[in-house]
C-alpha cells in the first residue's frame, strides 16, 4: 500500500514540477519594452521633407525615445521607435551609422534598410526595434499609430 501510495505522490509531483517549468522563461536577456501611446500626422512635404525610397528621417517627441521614419517603397512608410530595445529606456536612443542604428548604451545594432528594416544586426539586443502602424493616405499625410 505505501509503494503505491508513493507512486501516486510521485506522479503527483512530477505533473506540477512539468506545468511549472512549462510556464518558466530562462531568458534573462528579454526584456519588456514599455507601451508608449503614439499617435502623430506627419505631413510627408513639410516634416519628412519629401524624403527619397531608401531613406529615414528620425522624429522627436513621440513614442518612447522618437521616431524613425523608413520609407520602404513609394507608398510605403515604417515607424519605428528609436529606444533601444534591449535597454528599453528614452536615455538609450539608436544612432545612425550608415544603414546602421547603435545603441549608445549596450552597443547593441540594429539594420536600418531594405524589408528588414529595423531587425537586430548584432546585439546583445534579441529583439526588433519597436514598429508602429504607418498609415499614407497616398497624397501627403502619414499617420503612425499604435
Amino acid at each position: 500500500m505505501k509503494k503505491l501510495k508513493f507512486k501516486s505522490n510521485l506522479r503527483f509531483f512530477l505533473i506540477i514540477a512539468l506545468l511549472l517549468l512549462a510556464f518558466v522563461r530562462c531568458d534573462e536577456t528579454d526584456t519588456r519594452f514599455p507601451y508608449v501611446s503614439v499617435y502623430v500626422k506627419l505631413s510627408l512635404d513639410t516634416q519628412l521633407g519629401n524624403m527619397p525610397v531608401g531613406q529615414y528621417k528620425e522624429i522627436s517627441g513621440y513614442g518612447l525615445g522618437g521616431l524613425i521614419i523608413y520609407r520602404n517603397d513609394y507608398n510605403e512608410f515604417q515607424a519605428f521607435d528609436r529606444a533601444c530595445t534591449y535597454e528599453a529606456s528614452s536615455e538609450c536612443k539608436i544612432k545612425d551609422e550608415v544603414s546602421i542604428f547603435t545603441c549608445p548604451c549596450c552597443e547593441s545594432q540594429f539594420i536600418m534598410t531594405g524589408e528588414i528594416a529595423g531587425t537586430v544586426f548584432q546585439g546583445p539586443a534579441n529583439q526588433a526595434l519597436r514598429q508602429y502602424n504607418c498609415y499614407f493616405d497616398g497624397l501627403n499625410t502619414i499617420t503612425v499609430s499604435n
